[in-house]
């Protein structure tokens, strides 16, 4: 499996307003060259909006996690649904705000998604 999928969940996480604050050690792809996926080792004298400008931020399936606690989420349940005709790995996360549900081809692409639905109805603009 690529990273071309995640690239998309970065990409709609980022939308939905997940700030990233670059590290050394940090996955990122160029947002020139999306498919170009590096380890950030050398910010070379870059301010954190000038890096995030250049990159785009794929956060590991830990990072997600800190995500969700930093926002009073609870990791419920993280597992491989398998059957004839599914193999997804679902995801089920519970906040304040609400329990959301994922199924997605990767571990960190359900929790990606679950993340990304997480900052959508905790933002003051939408409507649950």
């Amino acid at each position: 499996m690529g990273f071309g999928s995640f690239i998309s969940v970065a990409e709609d996480l980022e939308l939905a307003g997940l700030l990233w604050l670059p590290e050394i050690g940090d996955e990122v792809s160029f947002r020139r060259q999306p498919e170009t996926v590096s380890i950030l080792v050398d910010p070379q004298g870059l301010t954190p909006g000038e890096l995030r400008t250049q990159f785009m931020w794929l956060p590991s399936v830990e990072q997600l996690m800190f995500q969700f606690e930093a926002r009073q989420a609870v990791l419920f349940h993280a597992g491989l649904e398998l059957s004839e005709s599914v193999f997804l790995y679902k995801t089920v996360i519970k906040s304040p705000v609400k329990q959301i549900e994922t199924r997605a081809e990767s571990l960190r692409n359900s929790l990606g998604i679950a993340l990304r639905d997480l900052l959508i109805s905790s933002s003051p603009n939408s409507i649950n």
